[in-house]
């Protein structure tokens, strides 16, 4: 969107876009298969030629869904296999949840410090992904941030871009919105996550990528812990622990505590530290309120 201002608010604006950058994006918790070979279609036979009359009759059977695992399985899956959780979390996220909505209440150290707690309520949808951002909490420069994957998000760069709405009255008479490269300098000044990295499903991404790197070279210690629970839902709670070798080091943290919640199999919870210890947090993310699936319609990613 473009503001037409004068000068001089041009100047304020652009003053304002700074001070945005440094207090924007906290973002959940760091994460080619070859064409199938073209084969020749086969000669019609009688049965082929029925074949689209079977389909027709056939094509509103749907198959019955596979039976979800008990929580003694689980339990037992998590002590003898831990990583075969989070890939079950997986299969029935892609299985059974196209969006839904949240409070993030989040804390992380960035720029040699701890900065504070922030929440926000958050609208998440996979198709095409879109993540409408309200801050209630933790800070009193931004109101709103809304990132869609589309092209009207993306700048004259190619870059991708987050439309921010600045907080406080005073400040949105001068511009009512800016935007903003989510993958800029600024936003990686200002926090360990981007906003595209946000949702359940980018949390198991990120946790895939990390263990299979440290898989690899023998490096992994990742085990079951103990039933939890995070806002008051029942979770099982798994540690791993990565040989960090601070932030420009190959893994982004040294020990990492995973609350995946005991019913939808969902990642609600992850504690980042960088000691084995756990006394220096670099990063806490927390999804509270959860509603799976809530109906969202395109108005709800929409200034």
């Amino acid at each position: 969107m473009e503001v037409k201002m004068s000068p001089c608010r041009a100047a304020h604006a652009r003053a304002i876009c700074a001070v945005i950058a440094l207090s924007t994006f906290g973002i959940s918790a760091v994460w080619v298969a070859a064409d199938p070979p073209q084969s020749k279609t086969p000669p019609r036979s009688p049965v082929s030629e029925a074949a689209p009359a079977i389909l027709a009759a056939t094509a509103t059977i749907t198959p019955a869904p596979a039976p979800r695992m008990t929580h003694e399985q689980v339990m037992d899956l998590a002590k003898s296999d831990p990583e075969a959780v989070w890939r079950l979390g997986i299969e029935r996220y892609d299985r059974e949840i196209k969006e839904y909505s949240c409070t993030f209440v989040k804390q992380e150290f960035v720029g040699g410090k701890l900065k504070g707690e922030e929440t926000i309520d958050v609208r998440f949808r996979d198709q095409p992904q879109s993540v409408f951002m309200f801050w209630k909490a933790g800070t009193d420069r931004v109101k709103r941030a809304l990132y869609v994957d589309s092209p009207s998000f993306r700048d004259g760069k190619g870059q991708k871009v987050a439309k921010i709405e600045p907080a406080g009255a005073v400040i949105r008479l001068l511009v009512s919105e800016v935007e903003m490269p989510i993958h800029g300098k600024d936003a990686k000044e200002a926090s360990r996550r981007a906003i595209d990295e946000f949702g359940f499903r980018n949390t198991y991404k990120i946790l895939e990528r990390y263990n299979l790197i440290a898989a690899e070279k023998v490096q992994l210690e990742y085990r079951f812990e103990a039933e939890d629970k995070i806002d008051g839902r029942p979770t099982y709670r798994f540690a791993r622990y990565l040989p960090y070798k601070g932030e420009k080091g190959e893994y982004p943290d040294a020990k990492m505590i995973l609350h995946i919640d005991q019913e939808w199999l969902l990642p609600t919870a992850v504690y980042s530290y960088a000691d084995r210890e756990g006394k220096k947090l670099l990063g806490s993310y927390i999804y509270k309120n959860i509603k799976l699936n809530p109906g969202f319609t395109d108005q709800d990613f929409q200034f």
